[in-house]
């Protein structure tokens, strides 16, 4: 029997394996791309993340030594004990001030007549100038009914020009002074004082006036 040799070219095109197509080429490529990009993307991302760790961390780190240095300089302050004695004091000025401000209030009420008001009396005083008259004390008593003045002057004639000054002003108007004590003294200037209010008579000073009149 004869034996039969056969040789085979594997080289041959027919033997190679079939290549891949365009498409499937540059899906490999771009899935590829795709992958070292995400690759790219974590790392930064995991980078960035540790950055802002250490950030947090250092921001904790100076805010804890902040607390420290506060904490020591409220250490060093003085213990501040409240003086009760100045407290009562603050809310008795407290409470002067309130009934102060409830009297100008009062002063102030549009509603208020000038026959009840005293700031006519006040104002159209004030306007008053006569040389050689000055006013120490201005007092309205028995609710406005009646004025006294307190005050000095070089003579008393000057005092009388300021009555009839002073009486020429509608608030003082039908105001008579039954009052008017002049009392000059060792000094240069006379002492006067003025009311329109009656004077009270005692009667124990008017019955020794009589007792010493009669003799006894």
């Amino acid at each position: 029997m004869n034996s039969v040799k056969h040789s085979i070219n594997l080289y041959l095109p027919r033997f190679r394996p079939p290549e891949l197509s365009t498409a499937m080429m540059l899906l490999i490529k771009v899935s590829g791309l795709g992958f070292i990009l995400l690759l790219i993307t974590v790392s930064m991302l995991f980078l960035s993340q540790l950055y802002l760790s250490a950030q947090v961390d250092t921001a904790k780190l100076e805010q804890q030594a902040l607390n420290d240095e506060l904490v020591a300089v409220i250490a060093q302050l003085p213990n501040t004990v409240i003086d009760q004695n100045l407290v009562l004091r603050i809310e008795r000025e407290k409470k002067l001030l309130e009934k102060q401000t409830r009297v100008i209030s009062f002063l102030r009420q549009d509603s208020i007549k000038d026959s009840s008001s005293y700031t006519p009396l006040v104002e159209q005083l004030s306007q008053q100038s006569v040389k050689g008259i000055w006013l120490s004390k201005f007092e309205v008593i028995n609710q406005g009914n009646d004025i006294q003045l307190h005050g000095f002057a070089k003579t008393p004639d000057q005092v009388s020009r300021y009555l009839t000054m002073l009486g020429t002003q509608p608030a003082y108007q039908g105001r008579a002074f039954k009052q008017i004590d002049i009392n000059r003294g060792n000094q240069a200037w006379s002492e006067f004082f003025l009311s329109t209010q009656e004077q009270e008579v005692d009667e124990e000073s008017l019955l020794q006036e009589r007792i010493t009149g009669a003799g006894l």
